[in-house]
C-alpha cells in the first residue's frame, strides 16, 4: 500500500501523503457498507489519471486550490455513486460477463507487473509509461539493469514462491518482503550504502491520522467537476465490480451490485472530508487481501487500522523497505490474478468468447479504461446478436403412455400437418426477423403443415414487436387452413398478450398449459383428407377411429364365409392391413339359426390378426343373402377395398367368375380385391392395365397408392388394337400416367402392346412374373346377366389377386383407405 499510494498521489497532482490518506477511511467505509468480502478500495492508476486530467486545467497541481477541487471532484463522484446505488442500478453489474472480467483482470494484472518493471531492474523508465513502451524500453534498456536492484527483485521473487510453496502456513508476501530488505541492507551494508547501489527505499513517510477537509463547493468548482465526476463514477465502480466478481469467482461469492454502488458511494462522501481523493477498488492490494487468507470485510478495515497505526508508530521503518522488493511482490500478485484455467477453458469452449477476452485484455494493455468498456460493449453485441438469433428445435410429443412433453425430433417421424418446434429464447424485436423467417421455411419445407405448435416454456419475454408477429403469423396460418398453438407459455406472458389485444388475435383456444394434450387437440383441426393416407400418426387420435372430422377413419373389408376359399383372402387382408397399418373390418354374414358359427369365424381371423400385430374390428351381418349382406356392409363402413374369395364355376349356366363375386363387384360402390384361394400379398411386380378411360385412371391411381406403400414395381400395361387411329394418343397418355408415377419415387414401366385385351393382358403378367394385377370398370358396367369378356377370364383364370377399380364414387385417391 505505502509505495503505491505514493505514488498515486504524485500521479494525481497531489502531495504523497494523500494517496495514504485515500487508502485509509475510504477503504473502511467501502469494507464495512460493500458486498465484497475481499475488495479493498484506494486510490488506483486509472483514477488517479482521470484526476489529473480533469482538474489541471482549472488549478495547478498541489496547490489548495486544486486540493479543493480534487475534494469536490471526489465528493461528486461519491453522490452519484450512491443515488446510483439507491436506485437499484447496480443490476448494470450483470452486463459485465465473466470473460470480460477475466480478460480485464489479465490485463491489469500484466499492466501491474509492467509499472514494477523500472522498480525491479532499475532502469530510468519515466512514470505513466505506456504498457507496450515500457516493454520497448526494457528491451531497449536490458543491459544496463541495476545488477544489485535486480537481485533483490529476483530474491525478494524466489522467496516468495518457495514460501507458498514450502511454508504455506506462513504468509508467503511478509516473508518474501521481510528476505528483500535483509537482501538490501546486506547489499548496501557491504558495497557502500544506497549510493553505490542504487538500492532505494520507500524512504520515511509522514505520520499522522487524515486531517479533517472541506471540499469546494463553488458553483464554478461543481460546474467544472461535474462531468468529470460522472466519468470517475462509471470508471470507478466498473473498477470495483469488475473487481469484486474476479474475485468473487475465485472465493465462489455473490456480489451484491447495489450494495457494491452504495459501499463505493459511501466511501467517497466519507472520503471526500478526510483529505481522501476519488478512490475505488485496488486489483493488487484486493489480491493480496485475497491470498493472505482475508474471509470478511474486517480483514480490509483491520489493514486501514495497521496502515494508520503504521503512520504514526512505524513509518519511519519504511525508509528499509527497498522498492525492488515491492517490485517483486507486485509481480507475485500479478502472476497470481492470471486466471489460466479459465482462459484455456473459454479458449476450448467458445471463439466468440475468446474475441471477447482478448480485445478486453489488449484494450486493457493500451487504455485501462477504454480496455474495459471496449470489451462490455462487445459482450453486449455478441449477447445481442445470440439472443436475436434464439435456436429453434423441431419437437415431437413423447411417446410414453401419459408424457405430455416433447423431443427432439431428429431421427423420429413428424405429423406432416402440424410442425412441433421449441423456441429457445425471447421474442423481441430484435429476434422477430429470425423466428417469422423460421415460421415461414415451414411452409417452404413441407406446404401441408399449416399448423405450428411452439413449445414456449423457454420463452421468458416477448415484446410489442413479438406479439404483433405472432399476431400476424396466427392469422396467416389461419386463412392457410391451420393455425399456431403455444403450450407452456409463462403467464406473465399470455397476460401481456391479452392486454393488448393479442391474444385475441391469436385465438383464445391457442394457449395450452403444462400436462395438457395439445397434440389431441390439434388432432381435430387437422384436414381429414390428408389423414386419411398418412402412414406416420404420431398422436394417440390418429390410431384411434374417427378422423378429424368426425367420420369413421375408413379401413379395408375383408368379407368371409369361413369355407377353404376363404384362407388366401384373409393372408393377404391381415398382411396388407399389417403393412398399410390400417385396422380391418372382417365381415360375415350368419343366419338367425347359425349365429354362434359367425362368432367362431370372427374369432379365428381375429386371433390370427391378434398374432400378426394388427387390428381388426368384427361385422356380423343376419340374414341369407350373403351379397346383399356384404353390399350393406361394406357401404355402412364407408370401405374403399373391399377384399373377397372366388369359388370356381359349377357349370356351364354359372359364370366363370362366380355369380356371388360378379353381384358383389356390381353392386359395392368401392373397389374390390379378389383372390384365389393359394393368394398371397404381391411382392413381385404389379401390372395394371391402362386404356385412358376414367375407369383405367382409377386403376392406376390406386396401383400407385399400393406400391408406394409395398415398394413393389409397376407395369402400365396399354392393349391396342393395331392400326387404329388413336394408338398415338394411347401413347401419348401411357407416357404421362408412367412419368407422373416417377414423381412419386415409384419404379414404373410402360408397356404398348396388340392384340386381344384380356388373352394379351394375362400373357403379359406371366411374361412379367407380375403378382397384381390392377384393372377398372365403370361403376355398375359388370353386366349382371353376361359375362365380361375381359375382367371375368381374367379373373378366373388368374392365379394372383385381382384387383377392379371402380371410376365412378372413388375418384381421387386421397380418399382411399389408407
Amino acid at each position: 500500500v505505502l509505495p503505491q499510494a505514493v505514488a498515486f498521489a504524485t500521479i494525481a497532482g497531489l502531495p504523497p501523503e494523500y494517496g495514504l490518506y485515500a487508502a485509509m477511511v475510504p477503504a473502511i467505509i467501502a469494507a464495512l457498507f460493500g458486498s465484497s468480502w475481499h475488495l479493498v478500495s484506494g486510490p488506483t492508476t486509472a483514477i488517479s489519471i482521470v484526476v489529473f486530467a480533469s482538474v489541471s486545467p482549472y488549478a495547478e497541481p498541489g496547490t489548495p486550490q486544486y486540493i479543493g477541487m480534487v475534494l469536490t471532484l471526489t465528493f461528486l463522484t461519491g453522490l452519484f455513486q450512491l443515488i446510483m446505488g439507491l436506485a437499484k442500478m447496480g443490476a448494470l453489474i450483470n452486463f459485465i460477463s465473466h470473460t470480460v472480467v477475466i480478460g480485464f483482470t489479465a490485463g491489469a494484472a500484466i499492466l501491474i507487473a509492467a509499472s514494477q518493471i523500472k522498480n525491479f531492474f532499475g532502469l530510468p523508465i519515466p512514470r505513466g509509461t505506456p504498457f507496450y513502451e515500457v516493454i520497448h524500453q526494457l528491451l531497449l534498456q536490458f543491459l544496463q539493469s541495476n545488477p544489485y536492484v535486480t537481485a533483490v527483485g529476483v530474491i525478494t521473487l524466489l522467496s516468495g514462491l518457495l514460501a507458498k510453496r514450502y511454508l504455506p502456513k506462513l504468509p508467503y508476501m511478509i516473508v518474501a518482503m521481510i528476505v528483500g530488505s535483509v537482501a538490501a541492507f546486506i547489499l548496501n551494508t557491504l558495497l557502500g550504502g544506497e549510493a553505490a547501489t542504487g538500492i532505494k527505499t520507500v524512504g520515511a513517510l509522514p505520520s499522522g491520522l487524515p486531517p479533517l477537509s472541506v471540499p469546494d463547493f463553488s458553483v464554478d468548482a461543481i460546474r467544472q467537476t461535474a462531468i468529470p465526476a460522472l466519468v470517475i463514477t462509471l470508471l470507478a465502480l466498473t473498477e470495483a465490480v469488475s473487481i469484486s466478481r474476479a474475485i468473487a469467482t475465485r472465493s465462489e461469492q455473490r456480489i451484491d451490485g447495489n450494495q457494491e454502488f452504495v459501499g463505493q458511494g459511501l466511501s467517497n462522501l466519507f472520503g471526500s472530508f478526510f483529505s481522501a481523493y476519488a478512490s475505488s477498488g485496488s486489483f493488487n492490494r484486493s489480491g493480496v487481501n485475497y491470498e493472505a487468507g482475508a474471509r470478511t470485510p474486517l480483514a480490509s478495515v483491520i489493514a486501514s487500522v495497521a496502515l494508520v497505526i503504521i503512520l504514526l508508530m512505524v513509518a519511519p521503518l519504511a525508509a528499509y523497505l527497498p522498492t525492488a522488493a515491492m517490485a517483486g511482490i507486485l509481480f507475485l500478485v500479478a502472476w497470481g490474478l492470471i486466471d489460466f484455467h479459465h482462459i484455456k477453458s473459454i479458449w476450448q469452449t467458445s471463439k466468440p468468447e475468446t474475441v471477447i477476452l482478448w480485445v478486453t485484455l489488449i484494450g486493457t494493455l493500451i487504455n485501462l479504461e477504454e480496455g474495459i468498456f471496449a470489451g462490455v460493449l462487445l459482450s453486449l453485441i455478441m449477447y445481442l446478436y445470440r439472443s436475436s438469433r434464439p435456436e429453434i428445435s423441431p419437437v415431437v410429443p413423447a411417446e410414453e403412455e401419459g408424457a405430455y412433453h416433447f423431443v427432439y425430433a431428429k431421427g423420429k417421424p413428424e405429423c406432416p400437418q402440424v410442425r412441433f418446434m421449441r423456441i429457445h429464447g425471447s421474442i423481441y424485436f430484435g429476434a422477430v426477423d429470425h423466428i417469422q423467417r423460421a415460421l415461414q421455411q415451414v411452409d417452404e419445407d413441407n406446404p401441408q403443415q399449416k399448423t405450428v405448435v411452439i413449445a414456449a416454456s423457454a420463452i421468458n419475454f416477448v415484446d410489442v414487436a413479438g406479439a404483433e408477429m405472432l399476431a400476424q403469423e396466427a392469422r396467416r396460418r389461419r386463412r392457410l387452413g391451420g393455425g399456431l398453438y403455444f403450450y407452456r407459455l409463462s403467464e406473465s406472458v399470455q397476460r401481456f398478450l391479452g392486454q393488448g389485444e393479442y391474444r385475441h388475435d391469436i385465438g383464445e383456444g391457442a394457449f395450452f398449459p403444462a400436462q395438457s394434450n395439445v397434440a389431441g387437440a390439434v388432432y381435430w383441426t387437422l384436414d381429414p383428407d390428408v389423414c386419411r393416407t398418412c402412414k406416420t400418426r404420431i398422436f394417440k387420435e390418429c390410431k384411434g377411429d374417427r378422423l378429424p372430422d368426425g367420420h369413421r377413419r375408413l379401413r379395408l373389408m375383408f368379407a368371409t364365409d369361413g369355407s377353404i376359399y376363404s384362407l388366401g383372402p384373409q393372408k393377404l387382408s391381415l398382411a396388407l392391413a399389417h403393412n398399410l397399418d390400417v385396422t380391418l373390418d372382417v365381415m360375415t354374414m350368419v343366419t338367425p339359426e347359425h349365429e354362434a358359427e359367425g362368432e367362431e369365424r370372427i374369432n379365428a381371423v381375429k386371433q390370427a390378426c391378434d398374432e400378426g400385430g394388427s387390428h381388426c374390428y368384427p361385422v356380423i351381418r343376419q340374414g341369407t343373402d350373403p351379397v346383399k349382406a356384404v353390399v350393406e356392409a361394406a357401404q355402412a363402413a364407408d370401405t374403399k377395398l373391399l377384399i373377397i374369395g372366388r369359388r370356381p364355376p359349377h357349370g356351364l349356366t354359372d359364370r366363370m367368375l362366380g355369380v356371388h363375386a360378379a353381384k358383389i363387384i356390381t353392386e359395392t360402390p368401392c373397389h374390390v380385391l379378389v383372390v384365389p384361394e393359394s393368394g398371397r400379398l404381391w411382392q413381385n411386380r404389379i401390372l395394371v392395365a391402362f386404356d385412358a378411360t376414367p375407369a383405367s385412371v382409377a386403376a392406376v391411381e390406386i396401383a400407385t397408392t399400393l406400391a408406394k406403400n409395398t415398394g413393389v414395381p409397376v407395369t402400365v400395361l396399354t392393349v391396342a388394337k393395331e392400326g387404329k387411329p388413336n394408338v398415338p394418343i394411347l401413347q401419348e397418355a401411357l407416357d404421362d400416367i408412367v412419368k407422373s408415377m416417377s414423381l412419386e419415387d415409384i419404379v414404373v414401366e410402360g408397356r404398348l402392346v396388340y392384340g386381344p385385351t384380356a388373352a394379351t393382358l394375362m400373357a403379359q403378367a406371366h411374361e412379367l412374373g407380375a403378382d397384381l394385377i390392377v384393372v377398372g370398370i365403370r361403376h355398375g358396367g359388370l353386366n349382371q346377366a353376361l359375362p365380361s369378356r375381359v375382367v371375368d377370364p381374367i379373373i378366373a383364370q388368374s392365379e394372383w389377386p385381382v384387383l377392379i377399380a371402380k371410376a365412378a364414387k372413388v375418384a381421387k385417391v386421397s380418399e382411399s383407405a389408407w
